[in-house]
């Protein structure tokens, strides 16, 4: 990462896709100089279902980044969520080239070859990443990438990020009908992690929850590395829906209603008063219910979602890692009572929820895809990172020209004047 380098990341969601253009400032942070969103369909339970339509959003959102930046954007990363992707750790041992004169970065680059190489993919598996964890040199252990170091040999503790082949091939098809190459695929929760995780969270044990629209990410970090992460496809749309199917309701009034009895727990209740519907309930006899009625169905909704992490939670030895919990995302952030009843489901005694309000960021919409940018540019030397952009540049002066004297000669003429001036002036 160096000064000026420009990382565009591409959010690709159920509802939405989300751009952020960031650039390395001289204080080696990420400045937001582009950012742009749009309406999304074409995604159903983690799969691009209708490339050509997720295309048209992702040029939107990349068009306003690029207004914005005065770029031309012709390559991204772009996020992949838990459901497609398993992670596989790997521990491999590698020969220094030149011993005498220190490891270089190309002694890097033969063992990350190597781990590629030699890590066993089923048929329709693809290696999209390798994140070392740790580089052990003469038996002692380095974060970073020990460059300069004399040794004979080296070792690196690694995870290796396997996604499926179907899912990359319509993020491909996706990106190629918009006109971008893509520069890597990036886990989502790399992203949303660096923003709302603190360092000593990922080192004691949390369980980061990110409840978004159609899906929830689940992630478990220990020891400043990711143990486990998955996706399932359940998030605060569904909230919505269950309203909206109980009492008969449009799917507009029943967000409204979500918004206005935000509650997860029915006994955080101060005044039971009643709620007139804009439609009859489903028993057709009246329109009126109570604000309990609406708690009762986001409390039932917030509290499967709870358990079906606890189940993943026990199912994989996972519970005696965790210390705290963080919830976040736009589909719990605003729901009072949810790390409460986090508290009471999953008996963890740490629940805070972060909503974050980022610097240069309009909407909350773009806090995964800026923790993406921000997760890249972190990336040590073995990553290339930049993206491949333009600088979009004014007409030059004789363009100028030109194009003012067309329009003075259109208004100075007629469209018959026009025509018998450019026979009689032709040049040859």
């Amino acid at each position: 990462m160096a000064i000026g380098d420009i990382i565009v990341g591409l959010d690709i969601g159920v509802s939405k896709v989300s751009c952020v253009i960031g650039q390395v400032n001289k204080f080696s942070e990420i400045e937001v100089i582009g950012y742009g969103l749009s309406n999304s369909s074409g995604v159903r339970k983690g799969q691009i279902i209708d490339p050509q339509t997720v295309s048209q959003s992702v040029k939107e959102a990349i068009n306003s980044a690029e207004q914005i930046s005065e770029l031309s954007v012709n390559s991204a990363y772009v996020n992949i969520k838990g459901m497609n992707v398993r992670i596989e750790k790997v521990v491999m041992e590698s020969e220094v080239a030149h011993p005498d004169d220190g490891m270089t970065i190309n002694d890097i680059y033969n063992l990350f070859t190597k781990i590629q190489i030699t890590t066993k993919l089923d048929s329709n598996e693809q290696i999209i990443d390798i994140l070392p964890y740790q580089y052990i040199v003469n038996g002692r252990a380095y974060k970073e990438e020990p460059i300069g170091a004399f040794c004979k040999t080296f070792s690196m503790e690694v995870e290796v990020i396997i996604a499926k082949g179907d899912y990359i091939e319509g993020v491909q098809k996706t990106l190629k009908y918009a006109g971008i190459k893509i520069d890597g695929l990036i886990l989502e929760t790399l992203g949303t992690s660096n923003i709302v995780l603190m360092p000593e969270e990922k080192e004691s044990g949390v369980l980061l929850v990110d409840i978004g629209g159609g899906h929830t990410d689940i992630s478990v970090y220990k020891n400043s590395r990711i143990e486990f992460y998955t996706t399932i496809p359940v998030g605060g749309d569904h909230i919505t829906n269950d309203i909206a199917l109980t009492f008969n309701i449009s799917t507009d009034e029943a967000e409204k209603l979500k918004r206005q009895y935000n509650l997860a727990i029915m006994a955080m209740i101060t005044n039971n008063h009643e709620i007139k519907l804009s439609s009859k309930t489903v028993d057709q006899q009246n329109n009126v219910i109570k604000c309990s009625d609406i708690v009762q169905v986001i409390e039932a909704r917030v509290k499967e979602i709870y358990q079906i992490i606890k189940k993943m939670l026990q199912e994989n030895n996972l519970n005696n890692k965790i210390e705290s919990m963080v919830l976040t995302g736009q589909g719990i952030s605003n729901i009072v009572g949810a790390e409460e009843l986090a508290m009471l489901t999953l008996k963890i005694n740490q629940v805070r929820v972060c909503s974050p309000k980022l610097i240069n960021i309009i909407k909350p919409q773009h806090t995964t895809v800026f923790g993406m940018v921000r997760y890249i540019a972190s990336l040590g030397l073995s990553k290339h990172v930049n993206s491949d952009v333009e600088i979009i540049t004014e007409p030059n002066l004789k363009e100028k020209i030109v194009e003012k004297l067309v329009g003075f000669k259109n208004k100075l003429f007629g469209k018959k004047e026009l025509e018998k001036f450019d026979n009689e002036n032709k040049v040859f």
